[in-house]
């Protein structure tokens, strides 16, 4: 068991991983380091054709830009030494605390109450403490957030939404948790020419006259319902659930918290991955489960409207790092901001009944799919 609190035990610790893979993201190299190989071969597989180094030839693994060491400790933490503060959230949970974490003068040590999972959030040193075969999910997001953070403090904004490319032009599509950003998504992704950009959060900012838009490397989890509804998606599901969801009512299915992996490659064959574009359109889901209403799509002026966004709105979390070392207090921007962000972009509204099939429709009809 290691002592999160001595350095000695910690920089011991680092000094035994002698396992690497390199990962590059748009605009960052991540070296991974770590003590045992199999997250390793875990991330490697995870990350093909997420990442640049995915899809670099075999023997270039880096690019000319920054680069950032992140260690991987396959070991039980001694949380005992620290004073620890709950994460709050909007929301609580059934399951109780989820967050809690601890200041030090290097940087903040974040608790994942529920796995035992310790992360270290640090600008130059970050690490990952706990069982990491075990939750590889929470090792995978710990290393997106070094890419958020380090594009965040260039100037781009984090939006909750999920987006797909066609010809290096983005469409987004935001709502909120369980909204069906992401089955819509996987429903675009049928277009020949659509190629996946993410699944939950997107990175965005103008440049030159457009709004450049960058992808997280994380492949889609989604709750039954995206997969009973798909027929290339449904054989995720393992036989016994997929009988049990297939008879279950649309209203009770709707509100299943149950994730999947959905693995583009996969699912739908190599070449459907982009990583960054320019953003052209943003579809803002306002539709209900239980709206007699007809699906419809409308323009939306956020310039007037701008609370129209709240659904794209998303606080950096408590992993976000300023340049200067400190950790802000976790808040989103305003709905202005965002606003102020999409100068340019196209932003619609799909209101009425959740109608994905319609919904495919009337993005055809406008031109975007």
């Amino acid at each position: 068991m290691i002592n999160l609190f001595d350095n000695q035990q910690i920089n011991g610790a680092k000094a035994a991983c002698t396992y690497a893979l390199p990962l590059t993201f748009n605009g960052l190299t991540i070296h991974v380091l770590a003590d045992h190989p199999a997250i390793l071969d875990h991330l490697e597989v995870y990350y093909a054709g997420l990442t640049a180094s995915g899809l670099l030839p075999k023997e270039v693994h880096t690019i000319d830009q920054p680069e950032l060491p992140v260690w991987l400790l396959d070991q039980q933490a001694d949380t005992s030494g620290g004073e620890w503060t709950a994460v709050k959230r909007a929301k609580t949970s059934a399951l109780g605390l989820k967050e809690a974490y601890v200041d030090t003068p290097q940087g903040r040590w974040i608790h994942k109450v529920r796995t035992g999972m310790v992360l270290f959030q640090s600008l130059t040193a970050p690490v990952a403490v706990g069982e990491l075969n075990k939750h590889p999910s929470q090792v995978i997001n710990f290393i997106n957030n070094q890419f958020l953070n380090h594009h965040q403090r260039d100037g781009y904004l984090l939006g909750h939404a999920s987006a797909f490319d066609i010809d290096g032009n983005v469409t987004a599509i935001a709502a909120s948790s369980g909204g069906g950003k992401s089955t819509l998504m996987l429903k675009a992704l049928e277009a020949a020419k659509a190629r996946f950009l993410s699944n939950d959060r997107i990175l965005f900012k103008p440049e030159n006259g457009q709004v450049r838009v960058l992808g997280v490397a994380k492949h889609p989890r989604v709750n039954p319902g995206t997969l009973i509804n798909s027929e290339r998606l449904i054989d995720i599901l393992p036989a016994d659930e997929r009988a049990r969801f297939t008879s279950m009512p649309k209203r009770q299915l709707w509100d299943i918290e149950q994730k999947y992996d959905v693995l583009i490659s996969n699912a739908y064959g190599e070449g459907k991955t982009a990583l960054s574009g320019t953003l052209k359109q943003l579809i803002l889901l306002d539709w209900a489960l239980d709206s007699t209403a007809p699906t419809d799509l409308s323009g939306v002026d956020i310039a007037k409207t701008p609370q129209a966004l709240e659904g794209l709105r998303k606080s950096p979390g408590p992993f976000f790092q300023r340049a200067d070392g400190s950790f802000p207090a976790e808040q989103a921007q305003s709905a202005e901001v965002y606003a102020e962000h999409l100068e340019g972009v196209d932003v619609l509204r799909l209101t009425g009944a959740i109608d994905f099939e319609r919904a495919i429709e009337l993005l055809q009809a406008q031109g975007i799919l």
